[in-house]
């Protein structure tokens, strides 16, 4: 129900996120308007199925879109805060007690008094493990390049207690690294550091990989056979089944979104039988490939994630080919050769079923997501025949 008045909703009465969703969808009812008039005022970066989608749950959406929806209802920056901080008290409080610091002055003062306890330690620990004072000076310098903004302002500003008045820089003959024996807390660092050193060292060795979509590897595993490998599959006719449905005999074809807001045509999970479009792989190299539908009225399209959407839930349809990034799939081979993971090559997610495993009926929508590993997100990929429609000797196009 609505607030007094005919007021928009008030998201501080939500106390949980189930609540909180549902004055979300009670604030849409009171904008007056549709799904699709909210997606044309958000200028696009609210599909109108990704709203049915988060309105349709329990779980506390994401933050950018609270605030793209709370602003395409009609609401101003002072009630977008609302929303937003409401949001963030329940978010808070599902992590516990413990984590719930306010984000105001109390900020800055929890700030400077972990500084001052942290410092205080340190001093504590300093004189606890060494009376010598090159010691305790070769500890501070250690300390001081990763505390440099923070942990030595506050030593100007308050002199611990027991540290000596004459004691300052030394020369670098002094600040030599001592002895783990001395220093037991050193060699961790050092340990940590170490580690920090070799996970970037992996990270830059496998990031142009994971760039140009591991196309060594793929490319090495090339074969001309029209089977499913674990490899870079030939351009061809094919089956795209969702692996927790391949017992099911549904594939990826043409329907419509399940809850009616749009007409538009989507890829959906739906009967292998009489299955229309027909779907191409077109290899682009480097293991990435078009899905083209070839249709015999409608023409040749490739699947899109819906407007390039970087995040998760954007839908999957055809449109026109142009080539563009979120028209290309990095086909990586699944483990234990159950099938392949499609990946939209800009945005590095998965392409999975809407609602997850869970959902194995006809019509499920496709759509962008975190990838996960679970069976939703594995297609086998089966070769077939050309379709029948298709004149003898006319080769697929995208045009």
């Amino acid at each position: 129900m609505l607030d007094e008045a005919g007021s928009p909703p008030d998201p501080a009465h939500a106390t949980s996120a189930a609540e909180y969703v549902a004055a979300l969808a009670r604030l849409r009812r009171w904008s007056g308007l549709t799904y699709r008039r909210l997606a044309a005022k958000a200028g696009g970066a609210l599909p109108a199925s990704t709203m049915a989608g988060v309105l349709g749950r329990a779980t506390l959406p994401r933050e950018d879109f609270v605030v793209a929806f709370v602003a395409a209802c009609g609401l101003d920056e002072a009630e977008i805060d609302r929303w937003v901080r409401a949001r963030r008290t329940l978010a808070a409080g599902a992590t516990g007690p413990a984590g719930t610091t306010g984000a105001g002055e109390g900020s800055a003062t929890t700030t400077h008094d972990s500084a001052t306890t942290t410092q205080n330690s340190a001093a504590h620990d300093s004189a606890a493990t060494t009376q010598d004072p090159a010691t305790h000076d070769s500890a501070a310098t250690t300390q001081d390049p990763a505390t440099h903004g923070s942990a030595t302002g506050a030593q100007e500003s308050e002199p611990r207690a027991g540290t000596p008045a004459e004691a300052g820089p030394e020369p670098a003959a002094r600040l030599a690294p001592e002895t783990p024996r001395r220093h037991p807390v050193r060699p961790a660092v050092w340990r940590s550091a170490l580690v920090v050193v070799v996970v970037v060292a992996l990270v830059l060795m496998a990031g142009p990989a994971l760039l140009n979509g591991a196309g060594d590897p793929l490319e090495s595993h090339a074969s001309a056979s029209h089977t499913t490998s674990p490899g870079v599959l030939p351009d061809g006719w094919y089956l795209v089944r969702p692996a927790h449905v391949a017992d099911r005999d549904l594939c990826v074809g043409e329907g419509l979104e399940r809850s009616g807001r749009t007409d538009r045509p989507l890829a959906v999970q739906r009967s292998c039988a009489a299955l229309t479009p027909d779907t191409y792989l077109k290899s682009l190299g480097a293991g990435v490939y078009e899905l083209q539908w070839h249709h015999p009225v409608q023409g040749v399209g490739c699947l899109t994630v819906d407007q390039a959407h970087l995040g998760d839930e954007a839908l999957v349809a055809p449109t026109d080919c142009t080539g563009a990034a979120h028209q290309r799939f990095l086909l990586a081979p699944a483990h234990a050769g159950r099938g392949h993971v499609l990946r939209p090559v800009h945005s590095g997610k998965c392409l999975g079923l809407l609602y997850g495993e869970a959902d194995i009926h006809p019509g499920a929508e496709l759509a962008q997501l975190t990838c996960s590993g679970k069976r939703d997100q594995i297609f086998r990929l089966d070769p077939t025949d050309r379709p029948d429609w298709l004149k003898q000797g006319q080769a697929p196009t995208s045009s």
